[in-house]
């Protein structure tokens, strides 16, 4: 592990044992479901009856209201760690050791109270800057400079937009760590135009991009350019970014090569979140099922599961796919590069 690794969870087991959270998951009951798919399903009753109330959300563009929750309101103890990162380089770094023209881009380290599992954190982008929940290229940025902090294909990063099962209007990024290998990671893809790649079979369509010679600004330019998109057609969406196999080709050693982003158009949820047995968010569309329901728990199966996702996010993909399609075929490379 790297020493971001080492201190997310040494911090975040600090907060646990300090009594930060408003339950604990030391031991979530973790089952690896039959099936193609090998969807991981956790036991988390608790993450249902005991996390605050969900704000609600009625536009993917949603203004930040101060009158709501909103992350300022967390106690002091909650924050972990300051994280300030170079534009040209992935560190921790001390913020009084810096130049002031390195401090473009900041992020606070802080637990969730209501965690779905072990060492289950958030980034808080810009924390006093009181910015919505809304994907832009800074944004993107502070998220893939987290993940090449880390060293571990375990570390695993999801964002859910308004309407898409965010329940916080406040820049924010879930983060934790996943020791069971997801589908997406490895899942065959074929490529839809320009840097964008979709699943050749997976149970929730989405849009596929990865890391490629370490480009971290070609990566981002790709996904504000659909981002934008979504924005304008009002299309909620979930975003989940993992370790993983080159998209071209399936390595044959298994090496985990690049960095995989899973862009999900999806069927918006607005109003309040009513969370039953699951909610198909970011990590569930990603193969990882918190459940909330004893009674769904000891039935659980792929097949309850796959109609959901599917209903979730069919629909809209294939009403993007054309427009993405059209979108990067107004650029050139020389654009995008």
């Amino acid at each position: 592990m790297s020493a971001f690794d080492s201190l997310l969870l040494q911090k975040w087991e600090a907060a646990r044992d300090a009594g930060l959270f408003n339950y604990q998951v030391n031991h979530v009951e973790t089952k690896l479901l039959p099936g193609k798919f090998r969807i991981v399903a956790q036991m988390n009753t608790k993450r249902k009856t005991m996390r605050r109330k969900p704000e609600q959300i009625t536009s993917v563009k949603q203004p930040f209201n101060p009158e709501k929750f909103n992350f300022t309101n967390i106690k002091k103890e909650e924050i972990l760690a300051k994280l300030h990162y170079k534009q040209n380089c992935s560190k921790i770094t001390d913020c009084e050791g810096m130049a002031d023209g390195d401090k473009t881009l900041e992020g606070s380290l802080a637990i969730n109270n209501a965690p779905i599992c072990y060492s289950h954190s958030l980034i808080l982008p810009f924390l006093s800057q009181c910015r919505p929940q809304v994907i832009d290229d800074e944004f993107l940025r502070v998220a893939f400079h987290t993940i090449l902090l880390s060293q571990t294909p375990d570390f695993r990063i999801a964002y859910n937009s308004l309407g898409g099962c965010a329940s916080v209007n406040h820049l924010h990024i879930h983060v934790y760590y996943l020791p069971y290998q997801l589908y997406i990671e490895t899942a065959e893809c074929q490529k839809l135009a320009g840097p964008c790649y979709t699943f050749k079979d997976y149970h929730a369509p989405g849009f596929v991009f990865q890391l490629e010679n370490g480009d971290v600004d070609e990566l981002i330019r790709s996904l504000v350019i659909v981002v934008k998109l979504f924005l304008e057609e009002e299309m909620a969406h979930n975003m989940y970014i993992t370790r993983g196999t080159y998209l071209d080709s399936n390595s044959p050693d298994g090496r985990y090569s690049t960095i995989r982003v899973i862009l999900w158009a999806r069927k918006p949820s607005y109003g309040i979140k009513n969370v039953l047995d699951f909610a198909a968010a970011a990590c569930e569309l990603a193969g990882h099922v918190p459940i909330y329901s004893y009674d769904c728990w000891h039935s659980l199966s792929e097949e309850e599961i796959i109609p959901i996702t599917r209903t979730v996010c069919e629909e809209s993909f294939s009403a993007m796919v054309p427009k993405v399609v059209s979108l990067f075929s107004k650029y050139s490379n020389s654009t995008l590069t």
